[in-house]
């Protein structure tokens, strides 16, 4: 449930780095009035604190939002490795033999 929403909002930004989405994504959610359950759980497992220079870290609250975590960070590392396999996929040999031949 918290995967599937979480890879909704990266299908809408694809054009940018999926760790740096999982970031703004739970600092959005978090600070948001609770509209649905995954808001719920990400606010029983889950908090964010801000310091002085406007940098956020996202602190777990139990073993399972340590797990939670985790997960949602694998995710966002593998829907990275996903855009760049899809990337090379998309690319001909013959697109890397003019770096080559410079």
């Amino acid at each position: 449930m918290i995967l599937k929403e979480f890879s909704k909002y990266l299908q809408q930004n694809k054009d940018k780095n999926s760790v740096i989405l999982l970031n703004k994504w739970i600092i959005e959610r978090l600070m948001r009035p609770s509209l649905d359950k995954v808001d719920n759980i990400l606010k029983t497992e889950l908090y964010f604190a801000k310091n002085s220079n406007g940098k956020t870290l996202i602190i777990a609250k139990s073993e399972t939002g340590r797990t939670l975590l985790n997960a949602l960070y694998n995710f966002s590392l593998s829907f990275e490795q996903y855009k760049f396999a899809k990337f090379l996929h998309d690319k001909k040999s013959n697109d890397f033999n003019h770096a080559k031949n410079q």
